[in-house]
């Protein structure tokens, strides 16, 4: 399977913004999350940028047009004085659109729902991205930047990530993805920056980061980080 990941906004345009976070920054950190979750279940990811850059709207859908994708995904953060998550497909749209939206919703809607927040719903809108794309498409609108709750949300790195895994669920479950291929020992993204501050502090050796710890293990790094 082919996908084509759109981080909203991008060089001079900021997107929304709000309590010290530009919408920019907060979509290329989840488009590139998402597409690499992606890639290890075996798909074929393209983004329509990987960093701080300008896209016209209109080049974004040509882009995912050439590239021949079977699904578009645009990731954004909404902004007017609300709360929660909600998604859209273009006006009128039905059929598979709706299916598979419909699966990606659900997933994400149900982490907003673990912390407190809405799942303000599944809508549609004559928005450009979904409306050139020939393909399949939805846009993902995760919290509102000007929300101080969700805005706090959107700055832990921890939400970030289940919002990547549950968007990646979705789209796997909705295409029929393979489970991803993890090695046993591998550290995950989120935790690799926390992982070197222990090893270079000498307070964990930085192995078995999957495996449960035990009291004498929480009793060890406790009396490091207390030397």
């Amino acid at each position: 399977m082919k996908f084509m990941i759109d981080a909203g906004h991008g060089g001079k345009d900021p997107g929304a913004v709000g309590n010290g976070l530009q919408e920019k920054d907060l979509t290329l950190k989840l488009a590139l999350r998402i597409g690499e979750l992606l890639t290890a279940r075996g798909a074929d990811v393209r983004y329509t940028r990987t960093n701080d850059l300008f896209l016209e709207l209109s080049d974004r859908a040509k882009a995912a047009n050439a590239a021949g994708v079977q699904y578009f995904l645009s990731v954004h953060i909404n902004a007017g004085g609300g709360s929660g998550f909600e998604s859209f497909t273009y006006t009128g749209s039905s059929g598979a659109t709706s299916a598979y939206r419909n699966l990606i919703h659900r997933h994400v809607a149900a982490e907003f729902s673990k912390v407190g927040l809405s799942d303000r719903g599944q809508k549609q809108a004559n928005l450009a991205v979904l409306r050139e794309t020939k393909m399949p498409a939805a846009l993902l609108e995760y919290g509102f930047i000007d929300n101080g709750k969700d805005a706090a949300l959107l700055k832990d790195s921890g939400f970030l990530e289940r919002l990547a895994v549950a968007t990646a669920n979705g789209v796997a479950e909705a295409f029929g993805l393979q489970a991803p291929q993890v090695k046993e020992d591998a550290v995950s993204d989120w935790a690799r920056e926390a992982q070197e501050w222990a090893v270079a502090a000498g307070i964990s050796d930085g192995t078995r980061p999957k495996d449960p710890v035990t009291r004498e293990e929480i009793w060890t790094m406790l009396y490091r980080m207390r030397k």
